[in-house]
């Protein structure tokens, strides 16, 4: 996915999420245990100023030397699209290519990761506040854009899993597994026991999970499918995945 894509697509998330936080303020948001919807708005406003402020200057920058988020819900809104602005006119007018800091695991130091981090964690966090704000208005969260969760499959897989496989350090969650998107080319086979050694790739594995993109990237994050998820052969990874919070 391009990274001026990307970027679109993080900007409609991004006003989705706070029209979702902003019908109920104080909703528990099960997905972010001890949040309520008003505290997922400054985080992932934090974030956007965070992500400017390291791509402007190319270096890394402590979350704490920002100023926080406002207190009072009703300020909330402004302080956050501003920051939402402030972000993706930062990240459009960069080169993608272009040398910057990152907490990449892999040694990507490019813009272009942080085009991809941007949409994808903005995409799973809307999905979190219209899932926290369900029950009142009765509206299901709706699902990810395909092409975003293929890209944070992907993110996940290659930057995140082998740390999150070291951190458990257990020998329950072993074997392979391979996910299979049941709306785009989109396949990986993982190792969990060679320390989340995936390949982008058709495989037989003990352990196989069918979705759509955006189903499988909330399962590999813990969170609630928006539809069904058909798991085959050996349940223990899936039983045990919960093991992997992040």
């Amino acid at each position: 996915m391009e990274p001026g894509a990307l970027l679109d697509r993080a900007a409609a998330d991004a006003r989705s999420l706070l029209a979702a936080a902003s019908t109920r303020w104080d909703a528990p948001v099960p997905h972010c245990p001890g949040w309520d919807a008003a505290e997922l708005v400054r985080h992932q406003g934090s974030i956007f100023s965070w992500m400017a402020t390291i791509v402007t200057g190319r270096r890394r920058v402590s979350r704490r030397e920002l100023a926080p988020g406002p207190a009072e819900p009703a300020e909330l809104p402004g302080w956050y699209l501003g920051n939402l602005d402030q972000v993706t006119t930062v990240l459009g007018s960069a080169d993608p290519q272009s040398a910057t800091w990152t907490f990449s695991s892999t040694g990507d130091q490019r813009v272009a990761w942080w085009d991809r981090r941007l949409a994808v964690e903005v995409a799973i966090h809307r999905f979190d506040a219209e899932h926290a704000v369900a029950a009142d208005d009765g509206s299901p969260a709706a699902p990810l854009d395909g092409d975003v969760a293929a890209a944070g499959i992907e993110e996940f897989i290659t930057e995140f899993l082998p740390g999150l496989l070291a951190q458990a350090g257990g020998p329950d969650l072993k074997g392979t597994l391979h996910l299979h998107a049941t709306d785009g080319p989109v396949e990986w086979w993982i190792d969990l026991g060679a320390a989340g050694a995936a390949r982008p790739q058709h495989a037989k594995a003990d352990t196989a999970i069918r979705g759509t993109r955006g189903d499988l990237l909330l399962w590999l994050t813990n969170r609630t499918a928006t539809g069904a998820l058909e798991i085959l052969g050996r349940p223990e990874i899936a039983d045990r995945w919960q093991q992997l919070r992040r």
